[in-house]
């Protein structure tokens, strides 16, 4: 008998397809310089010189090569990359904040009375940045509950991943 594929939870799947929306929200500008770097080798690559020598059955126009290379780029990382700049341009200018907030807080390690960091930094930063906005004191824009950061960074996730389903990008 063949083997058997191993079925997961809904919860698994959901925390799988969560763990690659987040990875595509917190790392957007990584993934979208590489995406350009790559757009870049692709259509500036020379095909490598004649030498008589009679080639494979592959696509002997250079410019249809390039063409290829460009269109599975673009079906890929350059999907993702626009449908995250859908989701941040889409987003309440709240949630703005917080995404990018939290993009800064990635990299902070460690928690702090048993929370991820990135928690306090959002807090603190969300609030200043409110404040500047809309011209109010910060103790009247302070959000004390933390479970507030996290039911947005909840949302935000569910948002992307709805619209990534439904483009085919998650399975």
């Amino acid at each position: 008998m063949g083997e058997t594929a191993e079925i997961l939870t809904l919860e698994q799947e959901v925390k799988n397809d969560n763990r690659i929306v987040q990875g595509w929200l917190l790392q957007y500008k990584q993934r979208k310089e590489k995406h350009l770097a790559r757009l870049d080798n692709a259509l500036y690559a020379s095909p490598a010189p004649p030498d008589g020598m009679p080639r494979g059955s592959g696509v002997s126009n250079p410019t249809e090569q390039k063409g290829g290379r460009l269109a599975e780029l673009d079906e890929g990382d350059g999907a993702w990359l626009a449908l995250i700049e859908e989701v941040q341009e889409r987003l309440p200018w709240k949630m703005q904040i917080v995404l990018k907030l939290r993009r800064e807080a990635m990299y902070i390690k460690g928690k702090r009375r048993g929370r991820p960091a990135w928690v306090a930094y959002v807090q603190v930063h969300y609030c200043e940045e409110v404040a500047a906005r809309t011209g109010q004191p910060l103790e009247d824009v302070w959000i004390s509950k933390e479970h507030t950061f996290y039911a947005w960074w909840a949302r935000i996730l569910e948002y992307t991943a709805r619209l990534a389903i439904k483009r085919g990008l998650v399975e």
